[in-house]
């Protein structure tokens, strides 16, 4: 928060007095902003070596010293926006800061990864989007961190987990979605795929010409045109908000006087409030309007192709990336609304009408077609670029009409979904071939099933037509969800200023600054309460129950879930993780958490039916998914977490499950609905079966 406060307070200072420049302080505030951003790559590389330093491979006790100083770093390597890094050269210095060895050549795109320390890539290494190096893992009582070893060319799939001592060798590839536990090898070589991976003997790698050389000038300057790229997305994004305060400000000098007036601070934030929502749309459309100007003025349309790593088009479809993703800051409640197909039709994909787009990962809008009243659920890699030996290459992608990819689906660039078909939670999409119009497939490798449960009862204009009223109030209740987190932000901003100008003036920006962070704490803990507040105000007690997405209950429910995921989850539950203060934090918010009970993940929607026993163990982005969309319906119900259970990274337990005590999941593992996992056993894989090697 202490990002956006001090360009917040920057602006303020240098205006509201006659002769100030508003120019020079919007000149000063990008400046400042820009600052902060830079200063939080050096205070995560800072504190991983003043606070923690080089981390040895081990077993420790948990909540120890050691335990401790990991989490404080881990928490700060949170801070930095390293999404203006990955894919670039710049991703591969900031890794090497923090301890990692990375080799020559090696292409990385945005990544987790735990211990640093313990990371080694070697020359020419490949790894995807979203792969989650997962090398920190807690079991009876104590936490261990072990090495990931990447030999040279080695390959890794976008969305992938590996856990630590695992290892791979030369030449050896890892498909997208899939998962290594700990202990796996992958020969020199060989072709793994699957979770977990296994050996392919049927698979073959692609052709690829050689790798192309860089010469010259461009492969020694080349990071820092991406280092100035990112700065300028960076400033170009920040700027909309300047409109925003003018607006306000405006109004507040002609009729209000809220920063010349002593006025009750909870007087002030209303007031401010009810100034920053029309703001906020203002701030909204002017973001929508440059990401789009930005977009088609850097990359006109492309067609399907392959282009050498790091050269001019691979830059530029680098910096519509980074586009889309720093849009996310103001844009995430357009994503699962009903204006997300608008959103990707101005960045340029082809979208049916009636199709509805959650938080898609990976999309290059030129390639992607999306058919009528289809369904992309969220946290779907869609068809992201394939970067591989040195060469980055696009093809189209297209899902058909009424098909539905589930949560956690990967679909690799190229697919082409017939209609009707449907892939399903954490699955991969199958080779084109094998795919036919009406099929349900699951899993990786993905399995067709031959029946799918249909869900009947509910009238059409509920679910497929809805009214155009329907479509006004939701449109209504889903513009508030977008333009409400904006504009509490911007009041909390106002009220920061009206206390901390005076103290600058007073004191100094030392004691100013020293304002500002504590304003950052306290924001945190009000976006808590507001949403605790919030949550029980709208919904209530979450119950088991079957509701159609054109209705009241489903609008104030998702709002409810965008709301967490944009202000309170970055803000404040975040920097709970891995500590005994998350449980309770999510008691407050209706969840059944036991003692002693160890969470890395803040992923828990429906909140009232989620049970978690004693000394559970819950590992870095996995969860239970209390609710999914089958045709057009949401469906709610309960998951049981028994006593002592230990579920591994990314791994996902759908609703009407139970997981019995002392039962253990393995990395990237899906849980079937109405399934149960015996107590005492060991599962993996998606679907989950019974783990024999562990």
């Amino acid at each position: 928060m202490l990002i956006w406060l001090t360009p917040f307070f920057t602006y303020h200072y240098f205006t509201g007095d006659e002769g100030d420049s508003v120019w020079r302080a919007v000149a000063l505030s990008i400046a400042s902003y820009l600052a902060c951003n830079l200063l939080s790559f050096g205070v995560a590389v800072a504190c991983k070596w003043g606070i923690l330093g080089r981390l040895k491979p081990g077993s420790y006790p948990m909540y120890g010293g050691l335990f401790y100083r990991w989490w404080l770093v881990d928490r700060v390597m949170d801070i930095p926006p390293a999404h203006l890094l990955a894919g670039s050269p710049l991703q591969v210095w900031y890794l090497r800061a923090l301890g990692a060895r990375i080799g020559r050549d090696a292409a990385i795109s945005r990544i987790s990864v735990r211990a640093p320390d313990l990371l080694s890539v070697g020359d020419g290494v490949s790894i995807g989007a979203a792969v989650n190096l997962e090398n920190f893992s807690v079991r009876g009582g104590v936490w261990t961190v072990a090495p990931i070893t990447l030999a040279d060319h080695a390959y890794i799939g976008s969305y992938s987990v590996l856990q630590g001592d695992v290892a791979m060798g030369e030449g050896a590839r890892l498909d997208g979605l899939s998962s290594l536990a700990s202990g796996a090898r992958i020969p020199a070589s060989q072709i793994w795929t699957g979770a977990p991976a296994r050996h392919d003997p049927h698979a073959r790698a692609p052709e690829l010409p050689p790798r192309p050389q860089r010469h010259g000038i461009w492969s020694r300057l080349d990071g820092v045109a991406y280092a100035v790229g990112g700065t300028l997305i960076a400033a170009l994004f920040f700027m909309p908000v300047f409109p925003s305060f003018v607006l306000i400000d405006w109004i507040d000098a002609r009729w209000l006087d809220l920063m010349g007036s002593r006025v009750p601070w909870p007087q002030a934030f209303l007031s401010y409030l009810l100034l920053a929502l029309p703001a906020s749309a203002l701030l909204l459309l002017l973001t929508v309007l440059v990401s789009a100007l930005l977009r088609w003025a850097l990359l006109p349309r492309l067609t399907g192709g392959r282009w050498p790593v790091y050269g001019q088009i691979y830059l530029r479809r680098w910096l519509t990336n980074q586009i889309q993703e720093s849009s996310l800051s103001v844009l995430h409640g357009l994503y699962a609304s009903i204006y997300a197909g608008t959103w990707y039709r101005l960045l340029g994909a082809k979208v049916g009408r009636g199709t509805e787009i959650s938080t898609a990962m990976g999309v290059v809008p030129d390639m992607l077609t999306l058919g009528r009243d289809s369904f992309i659920a969220d946290g779907v890699m869609l068809g992201d670029e394939e970067i591989d030996g040195g060469w980055m290459t696009m093809r189209p992608t297209v899902i058909g009409n009424r098909s539905f990819v589930g949560n956690g689906a990967y679909v690799p660039d190229g697919s082409v979904l017939p209609d009707d078909v449907l892939i399903g939670v954490q699955s991969r999409a199958p080779a084109n071939a094998r795919m036919a119009s009406g099929q349900t497939w699951l899993g990786n490798p993905p399995l067709a099933l031959p029946a799918r449960e249909q869900t009947a009862g509910f009238p059409a204009h509920l679910t497929f037509k809805p009214s155009l009223g329907r479509k006004i109030l939701r449109g209504g209740v889903e513009g508030m969800r977008m333009i409400l987190p904006l504009a509490v932000v911007i009041a909390v901003g106002y009220l920061t200023v009206m206390k901390v100008i005076p103290i600058a003036a007073r004191e100094g920006f030392v004691a100013a600054f020293d304002e500002l962070m504590l304003a950052g704490v306290l924001y945190g803990v009000g976006a808590f309460l507001f949403l605790v507040a919030l949550k029980w105000a709208l919904i209530g007690c979450y119950k088991p129950r079957a509701e159609p997405m054109w209705t009241p209950f489903v609008w104030k429910s998702e709002a409810v879930t965008s709301l967490y995921e944009s202000i309170a989850v970055p803000n404040f539950f975040n920097f709970l993780r891995a500590t005994p203060w998350l449980p309770l934090a999510l008691r407050c918010m209706g969840a059944r958490i036991g003692k002693r009970v160890f969470m890395d993940t803040t992923d828990i929607t429906e909140y009232d039916c989620v049970s978690i026993g004693d000394d559970a163990v819950l590992h870095a982005w996995s969860g239970p998914q209390t609710h999914l969309f089958e045709d057009r319906v949401m469906k709610i119900g309960m998951v049981r977490i028994g006593d002592a259970v230990n579920v591994g990274p990314r791994s996902t337990i759908l609703y009407d499950t139970r997981v019995e005590a002392g039962a253990r999941l393995g990395p990237l593992t899906l849980v079937l609905k109405g399934e149960s996992i015996p107590a005492g056993q060991a599962w993996i894989g998606s679907p989950a079966t019974p783990w024999t090697q562990r």
